[in-house]
């Protein structure tokens, strides 16, 4: 005889051995025990997780001759026809494969005959939801009213595809995925059987890989028990299954927080290298970050479904981080998820992602800055603070790598304020503000101080070299520009603060600028301010703004 695999060999046959959906269950042998039949079910829900086992079962308990509270007794010919697939009653059909209208039609017609040697004619369908429009039209009368020995139940994994005529004509069972306890249990169950020694933390690994499908945890198991000669170690399950251990994302997680960028890179090459699903991986590590958020928040593990010695792990690494920079993390790995899918470089997407992720710093909160407001003696540090508000734009600027940890600001030393009266206050404001600043002083410093500007931005100072000190007025400067140089003039005024600046470094006083045009030449002005008066148009347009480059 073939070989049978796993998923066949092990197939629930009583309303006892389904796992994960005993509400379902329960429903529906109770239904059967006060004769409570529908004549249409819908069972939805994702693949692999026994929608259509239970509608096996159900088939089997309707038309058993010998029930055993409820449950089919798989001895009888019925259930043994049914369980093969042979029943003239019970047929199977495949939605996707029998979509047209034409096959409903056929459907019609069979449904009005009894059955040969059972209690009810049941059609099952499967991926009931690829029927086309038509056939779900050609079906709503026998759904509605189909003769008493006649049952439907239909199973999909994408109930919104069904239209609300059909649904409303059936009674709804709603599969839930299975937990990952119950999934581990069972293959340990089945280990047992096979005479194969699989450790729990493997199990642990397929049963979170199969996303709450107990099919496709059965097929991993049979896979791996087929690579392996009795036993199976952890690395045998990682190459052949391409699982990751969760020490691998606590590796890679202890470099994100020393900001160690050349590790990162080393890490990426080596998932690249190894042939590690980047979409497995970025899910695994976006579900090691909640893992840690969970430790973080809670101080306890109980919610992760994880092996005892993970569990412990997490609750150690958890320590030392914050919940602020594991939510920023978490959305870097949302990011990249989503960016996966349009990316022509894996290697350099994950790279650009593990290296975004150490080169983030640590999470400034509000109450941080209003404490910093508030309390001038608790300030934080300088660079910390710069560093907060410079991360996008020095993402990846090299320097000192720093560990993510909790701003905790340190007192500044005392310092003794001198409480002068208001009226000496004034006074030295006053001779402060007075001081001999003449015209021909800023006029010998122009040149120090358009060199100064041009240190930092080369094109503003040749802007402002276009422009000669004219008149001072008090603490106001008139800086005067040829009729021609107009567009020269609106750039100084628009970046008046940086010039500003640099004149009080020079001239240790506070000057404020004043463009103004020089008019002497009237035929230049014209042309000028019709120049002028374009350029305006154009930025009000584009809801632009002009920028010295």
């Amino acid at each position: 005889m073939s070989y049978q695999v796993i998923s066949r060999k092990y197939r629930p046959q009583r309303f006892d051995e389904i796992i994960g959906q005993s509400h379902i269950c329960a429903t529906l042998r109770n239904a059967i025990k006060t004769n409570r039949i529908s004549h249409a079910f819908l069972f939805t829900g994702s693949r692999g997780i026994g929608k259509t086992s239970t509608a096996r079962i159900l088939a089997k308990s309707l038309n058993c001759k010998n029930p055993h509270e409820y449950n089919p007794c798989n001895e009888c010919q019925n259930c043994k026809e049914i369980t093969t697939g042979r029943s003239l009653d019970v047929l199977e059909i495949d939605g996707a494969s029998n979509r047209g209208i034409d096959q409903i039609r056929d459907l019609r017609e069979n449904v009005k005959y009894p059955p040969a040697s059972s209690n009810y004619r049941i059609f099952i369908i499967d991926e009931v939801h690829m029927l086309t429009k038509e056939a779900f039209n050609a079906l709503l009368k026998t759904l509605e009213e189909p003769p008493a020995h006649v049952i439907f139940i239909f199973a999909t994994t994408e109930p919104l595809k069904i239209p609300a005529t059909i649904i409303s004509r059936c009674q709804r069972y709603d599969f839930h995925r299975i937990p990952v306890a119950q999934i581990v249990r069972l293959l340990s169950e089945i280990d047992q059987k096979e005479g194969v020694d699989i450790s729990d933390d493997i199990l642990m690994l397929i049963a979170k890989k199969a996303e709450g499908s107990m099919r496709d945890a059965e097929s991993l198991l049979d896979q791996l028990i087929a690579s392996s000669d009795k036993s199976v170690t952890m690395e045998d399950a990682r190459k052949i299954l391409s699982l990751i251990d969760y020490e691998f994302y606590i590796d890679i997680g202890n470099e994100i927080y020393q900001n160690n960028a050349k590790s990162l890179l080393s890490l990426a090459g080596k998932i690249i290298d190894e042939g590690i699903n980047v979409a497995e991986f970025l899910n695994g590590f976006s579900e090691h970050f909640r893992n840690l958020l969970i430790a973080n928040t809670t101080n306890s593990v109980d919610m992760l479904d994880l092996p005892d010695n993970t569990k412990n792990r997490y609750l150690e690494e958890a320590d030392k981080w914050i919940s602020g920079d594991i939510l920023r993390l978490i959305k870097i790995v949302t990011d990249a998820q989503i960016g996966l899918k349009t990316s022509l470089n894996q290697r350099m997407h994950i790279e650009f992602t593990l290296l975004r992720m150490g080169a983030m710093h640590n999470t400034v909160t509000v109450e941080n800055i209003l404490d910093s407001i508030k309390n001038p003696i608790y300030t934080l540090q300088k660079s910390q603070a710069e560093t907060a508000v410079k991360e996008t734009l020095d993402l990846f600027q090299p320097g000192k790598a720093t560990g993510m940890k909790s701003i905790k600001p340190e007192p500044e030393p005392e310092k003794k304020t001198e409480i002068r009266p208001i009226e000496k206050l004034t006074e030295t404001i006053n001779q402060d503000l007075d001081k001999n600043i003449t015209l021909e002083d800023i006029i010998a410093k122009w040149d120090t101080i358009t060199e100064k500007i041009g240190d930092g931005n080369p094109s503003l100072s040749t802007f402002l070299k276009e422009g000669k000190p004219h008149k001072l007025k008090g603490n106001v400067l008139e800086v005067m520009f040829k009729n021609d140089a107009v567009f020269h003039l609106n750039t100084i005024k628009s970046r008046s603060a940086v010039v500003e600046k640099i004149i009080e470094e020079v001239l240790n006083k506070p000057i404020k600028i004043k463009c103004i045009e020089d008019k002497t030449d009237t035929v230049k002005s014209q042309k000028t301010s019709k120049f002028d008066k374009m350029t305006k148009k154009v930025m009000d347009v584009f809801s632009g703004e002009i920028i010295p480059t």
